[in-house]
């Protein structure tokens, strides 16, 4: 007869992300937030105060 251990019914847990993965987005999430930063500041200077003349 075969013997099945007493847990078997019980569903396994699985880990959809593994930990390293909370660094890449905190890595993603600084990148990307510098770069829209530079870009929002290089867009304001340029329309608020290059003394553009409007025709």
């Amino acid at each position: 007869m075969l013997d099945l251990p007493p847990n078997l019914g019980h569903k396994m847990r699985v880990k959809l992300e593994p930990d390293s993965a909370f660094i890449g987005k905190k890595f993603a999430y600084i990148f990307f937030g510098i770069i829209f930063g530079l870009n929002a500041i290089a867009f304001f200077w340029y329309f608020f105060f290059s003394n553009l003349i409007w025709i």
